[in-house]
């Protein structure tokens, strides 16, 4: 049987196919297809010639529903909230992202306010009703949007986490009216303190539903017609796990970033197998990079995270993402200084080197007039560069109002989106308290391979991990993905005196859940890892820190140790900690994991037609700051143990990975590439 994994990226979609009985994995690329994301994920399929009766799992990583919050194309959503708190989306938390930026634009709530209606009813902070429900006020509420075209509404009342009643029985009143595709109770999407994160996270919820619902829908009767049961299919969610395509379609926040957390699962795995437990992730694709951090084998997490401007909250990879990748744009801006991104020329046209009607100079251009690319080898195995015409596009709108030569265009390029990443790659580590020179670079994506030896020696790691199949990395994350379920709740109290008879109650509540949803998809209690992790913070803190509880069983003793864990990450986390200062619990997680086997992987690169492979080419390096003599090799000719020292240029039908002067390269067991420093 082969287990299939896909990743839908800004530029192409990945296809990686693992024979489950000789763990052989192979990859196929696709270009994206922006209007029609299934149809565009089939190609990526049937390029793999593969018989659907053979096919154990497909698992999906997508930005479909992220994406649909980016460009504000969801569905036309309400708003059903407390009398008094209509505004809580525009509100906010008050913090501005540029502190002294008088301008500053908050980005638009997903709900316009004509759209957002109140309803009276209260619930106290203890979870009491002191005013029951104005059903007919929410009939005639609902009958107003629903006329002005409302189609999926979010329902979001005060302390809603501590008593769900009244917004469940308002849910029952709408779905009696009828008209509504899509409704979402935030004691269900988010059952945690917060009005304005639990609601925007409610509303973002409703707002994508239908957006993924559908997509889900086109997709499994596209699998269905190849002979792939719709039970088959699995997206991937924020956290790296994966969830059932109909959980998914059903509640769709946990998937928001269901792409970027695929390659830093993959990337995780392949890192441990070369014995690098201790990782930075960088994958830098046509659109965008994403980095992220993993120590001792466990990426990092967080609950909270920002699209487009918006608060979400939901365990996720902490991910930090710039505008950087290969199609990113390379402009001049008002004062004639060189720029490069966040736009992005993405996969139509795509770059000025695609010869499919770009003509603006892109990141991959640069790498190209510089040697880094060989216009004779095909990107993505098919795909052939145009060297005249990048040249052509650095030089018109770059190069000659510098007053530079190309190759000095090419090479600004180069190092600002260089840079970029540098900084992008500190602020997941020397901003946590991290020295960056402790961890293995782990690049992937088309482009991170190209520009990873160039970041590693600003930042002084001196260990890279490339990937097998750099370009289909969050592809085989897919893979890997276990199906996982988490569940929330929120405590808000100080540890110290804390019911430890109530919080095991809550404990208990959330393991019922969880081990209930992943039995409802097939997974037994016994086949699923149970984790307890807690936010806490220090009374006045307005952010929390995640910390994992010893085991599932509560007591006075876990609590006190709980507390003694959240001072030492305070102390790595800020450089200090304090001992008089009560120690709050605020949240409480259970992560539930099902066990996955997965077998011994070996890998099939597919031949590369390399115009030189074996010879040797002139490519410039950033370390030396300049062009070099530099020997072509195809990947798939390394054997295991084989040392290539730099420099040198590797392609493979999906990336193209330098090693520069001063480097060594080495393929290990795992088919992962070991990059070291040599010892001056």
């Amino acid at each position: 049987m082969n287990r299939i994994g896909i990743d839908v990226g800004g530029t192409f979609t990945d296809v990686v196919i693992l024979d489950e009985e000789s763990g052989l994995a192979r990859c196929f690329k696709a270009a994206t297809d922006y209007l029609r994301p299934a149809e565009g994920i089939m190609a990526a399929f049937d390029a793999a010639d593969v018989d659907g009766a053979d096919v154990s799992h497909v698992k999906l990583g997508t930005t479909l529903a992220v994406n649909a919050i980016l460009t504000r194309r969801g569905a036309s959503t309400g708003l059903l909230t407390t009398a008094g708190f209509r505004d809580v989306l525009e509100i906010r938390r008050t913090h501005r992202e540029r502190l002294f930026d008088l301008y500053e634009t908050i980005p638009a709530p997903l709900v316009p306010r004509h759209l957002r209606k109140e309803v009276d009813e209260r619930v106290d902070s203890s979870g009491k009703i002191i005013t029951e429900i104005d059903e007919d006020g929410v009939r005639a509420a609902w009958r107003e949007l629903r006329e002005q075209g409302v189609t999926a509404i979010g329902i979001s009342f005060l302390f809603s986490f501590r008593n769900p009643a009244n917004e469940l029985r308002v849910r029952e009143i709408i779905l009696e009216e009828g008209g509504a595709e899509a409704v979402f109770c935030s004691s269900e999407v988010l059952p945690v303190l917060r009005e304005y994160e639990r609601t925007s996270t409610t509303v973002a919820a409703a707002f994508v539903a239908p957006v993924v619902r559908n997509f889900v829908s086109r997709l499994s009767a596209e699998l269905e017609q190849r002979g792939v049961s719709s039970s088959r299919l699995s997206v991937m969610t924020n956290s790296g796990g994966a969830l059932g395509a109909r959980a998914a379609a059903g509640s769709p926040i946990p998937i928001l970033l269901s792409g970027p957390a695929g390659g830093v699962s993959a990337a995780r795995w392949l890192a441990a197998q070369a014995g690098k437990p201790d990782v930075v992730t960088l994958d830098m694709g046509g659109t965008s990079c994403d980095v992220s951090g993993v120590q001792g084998g466990v990426p990092d997490e967080r609950l909270d995270m920002s699209v487009g401007g918006l608060d979400i909250v939901y365990p996720t990879l902490d991910l930090h993402t710039i505008g950087a990748g290969g199609g990113s744009i390379a402009w001049l801006d008002t004062g004639g200084a060189l720029r490069v991104g966040p736009v992005s020329a993405g996969s139509a046209p795509g770059p000025a080197c695609y010869g499919r009607g770009g003509t603006q100079p892109t990141v991959t251009d640069a790498n190209l007039v510089l040697g880094r690319y060989d216009e004779g080898t095909p990107l993505g195995g098919h795909l052939n560069l145009d060297l005249a015409a990048a040249r052509e596009a650095i030089e018109h709108q770059i190069a000659q109002p510098m007053g530079i030569s190309i190759e000095k265009a090419a090479t600004g390029i180069v190092r600002l989106v260089n840079a970029a990443m540098v900084n992008a790659v500190r602020t997941i580590s020397v901003q946590r308290g991290r020295d960056p020179r402790w961890y293995a670079l782990a690049p992937f994506g088309g482009g991170g391979p190209v520009h990873a030896l160039d970041i590693a020696d600003q930042l002084g790691i001196t260990t890279v991990v490339v990937p097998p199949f750099p370009g289909c990395t969050s592809a085989f994350g897919a893979i890997l993905a276990a199906p996982r379920r988490d569940t929330l709740r929120s405590i808000n109290r100080p540890l110290a005196g804390l019911d430890v008879a109530l919080v095991g109650m809550t404990v208990a509540d959330l393991v019922r859940e969880v081990s209930g949803l992943l039995a409802g998809e097939g997974y037994d209690r016994s086949l699923v890892d149970l984790a307890l992790w807690a936010s806490l913070h220090y009374a006045g803190q307005a952010h929390e820190l995640v910390v994992r509880h010893g085991g599932l069983q509560v007591s006075a003793e876990s609590l006190s140790a709980l507390a003694t864990a959240f001072g030492a990450a305070h102390e790595r986390q800020y450089g200090h900690h304090f001992d008089d200062v009560a120690v709050e619990l605020v949240t409480l997680r259970v992560t539930g994991i099902a066990h996955q086997p997965n077998p011994n992987v070996s890998w099939e690169w597919a031949e590369v037609d390399c115009s030189n492979d074996g010879q040797t080419r002139q490519v410039y390096f950033e370390s030396i700051d300049r062009f070099t003599e530099t020997r072509v090799v195809g990947r798939g000719g390394l054997v295991v143990g084989e040392r290539l020292p730099g420099p040198a240029v590797l392609h493979q039908e999906d990336a193209t990975t330098l090693v520069p002067p001063g480097w060594l390269a080495l393929r290990d067991t795992g088919g992962c590439l070991l990059i070291t420093k040599e010892e001056p």
